[in-house]
């Protein structure tokens, strides 16, 4: 029995086709490459949803491959801000409804810009997490534009 998360909701609910993919949380796999090798999954096709605040009160996602680290200029030229970091612990989870580890694009508790490296239109499919450490979900890359309004773009 699949333990329901606000990602989980919303992909029913909208009658999305996924595929839940768990993992052991207690000494398992922590950061995105070791789930990927978990998996066997390629490390381009597993991607981690990072969330990050400018200085103007401005929160913005990004979701790259488990093998790229975000480069904070050029996601700061992205999204028009002169710098970004990443978000604090402390709003973190009130802001995305999401513990840290386990952020998902999808469901998020505020609707926030969504930037997806167009990597992922490379595959058929791809992994995000599922809204909790341990879970994630196989979507096609489409799914984040028409579901979440994510935009595909280039990162490196």
């Amino acid at each position: 029995m699949k333990d329901m998360t606000s990602a989980i909701e919303l992909l029913d609910r909208e009658e999305i086709p996924y595929n839940l993919h768990s993992y052991p949380t207690e000494n398992g796999p922590v950061a995105a490459m070791d789930v990927a090798a978990y998996f066997g999954y390629s490390p381009d096709r597993l991607f981690k949803t990072l969330v990050t605040s400018d200085n103007k009160g401005g929160y913005y996602v990004f979701c790259l491959p488990a093998e790229k680290r975000l480069d904070m200029k050029r996601a700061a030229s992205i999204v028009g801000a002169k710098g970004l970091q990443m978000l604090k612990k402390e709003i973190f989870e009130e802001l995305t409804g999401y513990t840290h580890g386990g952020c998902s694009p999808f469901g998020l508790r505020t609707a926030l810009p969504i930037y997806v490296d167009r990597e992922a239109k490379n595959w058929e499919t791809i992994y995000v997490s599922g809204g909790k450490v341990g879970y994630l979900v196989e979507v096609q890359p489409i799914v984040l534009e028409n579901l979440v309004n994510a935009q595909f773009v280039e990162f490196s």
